[in-house]
């Protein structure tokens, strides 16, 4: 059977089969921008996803303390997207904290609001409750809100310590996302979205840096290889170490040498005079109390430093149960 153009009816018919399957395959494909060639390698992806957990754990440590209740947050995703188009996608009102990154560019910190507000309550004596209404904050509530959001930064600087210092300071807290202009619409930003549970409060937490400042910062080696060359780096364990214990690494404590002891009677006290000589009750060859905190934790030999000074060489660390150790 043939139609009136000459074609078979086999061939129509194989035409058009092929025809609405080429139709269904594209619909199923993703609609790709090729202007938008910013991307980051599955590298520095890892980096970045191990980067933004660091701020996570960081960010808990800053803000249980100060809340005194429970925080959790988790890193939900990293995309990139343009700037305008992340603005577009926040309800208003939405807290946006707007920091320097440095000198050319400026990052936002975003809280949804409900959980903006727990934060507010809790930092004023409530169970950290959300507002019913909605609202833009007082003047009073933006000022207590800077407060957590200070610890965030901080959190942000110590996440790239180990790459970069960064010093990120408190510019701006506006509610209406078309009111903050940082970058250009079509300028790609990275964005990275966590949930957060603080006290009775739930919602969601988001980055949006530019790209542009975080692509040169990120390195581009192999990301096994970076974290091997960390673990094997001098002072690696030092920097693994969580923030409490780095505090108490610059702590001072006494300690003091013990070279001997002397009972005198107050009457002979009375009489000393320069060139006598008191008899302590520790042999020349004996071990030095060496104390911490007024506690015997070491025994040493006296000796002096090649400038001259005194000193004490350890011989033996005390704990506990030992014969020598004193409480």
């Amino acid at each position: 059977m043939r139609d009136d153009s000459g074609g078979s009816f086999d061939q129509v018919m194989r035409l058009t089969q092929e025809s609405s399957a080429s139709v269904r395959r594209y619909a199923m494909a993703d609609r790709y921008d090729f202007k938008q060639t910013e991307k980051f390698s599955p590298d520095q992806n890892k980096f970045i996803e191990r980067v933004f957990d660091t701020f996570s754990e960081q960010s808990i440590t800053r803000l249980a303390p100060l809340l005194q209740t429970r925080v959790d947050l988790d890193r939900h995703s990293v995309k990139l997207q343009p700037y305008q188009k992340y603005l577009n996608s926040l309800p208003d009102p939405t807290a946006l904290v707007v920091f320097k990154l440095d000198n050319e560019h400026r990052g936002i910190l975003s809280v949804e609001y409900e959980l903006a507000f727990g934060l507010i309550d809790r930092l004023m004596g409530g169970r950290g409750v959300p507002l019913d209404e909605v609202r833009y904050f007082t003047d009073l509530e933006r000022a207590v809100l800077q407060k957590p959001v200070i610890r965030l930064l901080e959190a942000y600087s110590e996440a790239w310590r180990e790459v970069q210092e960064f010093k990120p300071q408190f510019s701006t807290l506006e509610f209406n996302p078309l009111a903050v202009h940082i970058s250009p619409p079509s300028e790609v930003m990275v964005v990275i979205t966590f949930h957060a549970s603080i006290a009775q409060s739930n919602g969601t937490l988001e980055l949006c840096i530019p790209f542009r400042h975080l692509k040169p910062v990120v390195p581009k080696a192999s990301f096994d290889e970076y974290l091997l060359q960390r673990q094997t780096a001098p002072g690696a364990a030092s920097q693994a170490s969580p923030v409490w214990a780095r505090g108490l690494e610059a702590a001072k404590v006494p300690v003091s040498v013990e070279l001997g002891r002397a009972e005198v009677m107050f009457q002979d006290l009375l009489y000393l005079e320069v060139g006598d000589t008191i008899k302590l009750n520790t042999p020349i060859g004996d071990f030095l109390r060496i104390r911490v905190n007024e506690k015997t934790k070491f025994l040493g030999h006296p000796g002096t430093t090649r400038d001259g000074k005194l000193a004490a060489k350890l011989a033996r660390v005390l704990s506990e149960g030992d014969e020598e150790f004193e409480e």
